[in-house]
């Protein structure tokens, strides 16, 4: 079984942990940031959007189009002054190029799980902390009580990635960080032997999900994958995995004896029908 994190193992947004990042910005720089978050549905997205406020949304750079999504990496958008916004990963992009080796970057950027730049020039990093789903933990010891393999691969930073196994026992062999989606797609390719459940919630698991033989989706409300998921769950905990695992092996044996009983009926009538018996029992059950 092969989970995501961020909105599958962890709750859907996670918390800000430096809003004054973003009260800190100049307006053009706020109403820029909230042109990019408004209309996306990855996490990060959501929640620099709740921080954001509703004071940014009537600034004239909100109302122009035009957001590109690379996926995996970030959002750009160009400004109808020509400028380049960008939303992603430290180090992406132009940004990597105009901050190579982070020179000139704050140390508390150089930690941040998000730059957001102008024109490859820092604006602010901004850090973010996950909370686990309601009984995650228990739910993954009793997957591994039914003897399921757990993986964890995600596209967020090692020492994040690293917490969330922490708290889950998956061992470092089980799990990988700042991984693209398709080093997710790659991974599940090679372990899956038509033995492979994957749980996602986001466009960077599109590739993933379509590599396993199983995929899961969390409602949202807001999410297009649950529509391409072969289920999708709804409620804030995990707890129905292991049953959602139990429900099928009945369902299994329940079909195999629907089939054992249906081969062995029809096997049988037509055993009396060669044997010449099956007129004789239709006349004996006819004369009664």
């Amino acid at each position: 079984m092969v989970f995501d994190k961020t909105g599958t193992l962890t709750m859907e947004n996670p918390v800000l942990a430096n809003p004054v990042e973003v009260r800190g910005m100049p307006p053009g720089a706020r109403a820029a940031l909230r042109k990019i978050v408004s209309s996306n549905l990855h996490p990060v997205s959501r929640s620099l959007f709740d921080a954001l406020g509703p004071d940014a949304a009537f600034d004239d750079a909100a109302a122009a189009g035009g957001i590109e999504e690379i996926a995996g990496q970030g959002l750009r958008w160009t400004s109808p002054d020509g400028r380049v916004w960008a939303l992603g990963r430290p180090g992406w992009g132009d940004v990597k190029m105009a901050m190579e080796g982070g020179v000139g970057v704050p140390r508390e950027a150089r930690a941040a799980d998000a730059w957001f730049t102008c024109d490859g020039v820092l604006q602010a990093g901004f850090r973010f902390t996950d909370s686990l789903r309601p009984e995650s933990v228990e739910a993954c010891e009793a997957l591994r009580g039914r003897g399921c393999k757990l993986y964890l691969l995600s596209g967020d930073r090692e020492a994040k990635v690293a917490a969330v196994a922490g708290q889950l026992h998956i061992p470092v062999t089980h799990w990988q960080a700042e991984m693209t989606p398709e080093g997710k797609a790659a991974r599940v390719r090679q372990m899956n032997q038509q033995d492979t459940l994957y749980l996602g919630d986001g466009a960077n698991d599109v590739l993933a999900l379509e590599a396993a033989l199983c995929a899961g989706s969390p409602v949202t409300g807001r999410n297009f994958l649950e529509h391409r998921a072969d289920f999708y769950f709804l409620g804030n905990c995990l707890r129905f995995m292991p049953e959602l695992l139990q429900m099928a092996v009945v369902r299994s044996r329940a079909v195999r004896r629907v089939l054992a009983f249906a081969l062995a009926y029809n096997a049988a009538a037509v055993a009396l029908s060669l044997a010449g018996w099956m007129n004789r029992c239709w006349q004996r059950c006819s004369c009664r």
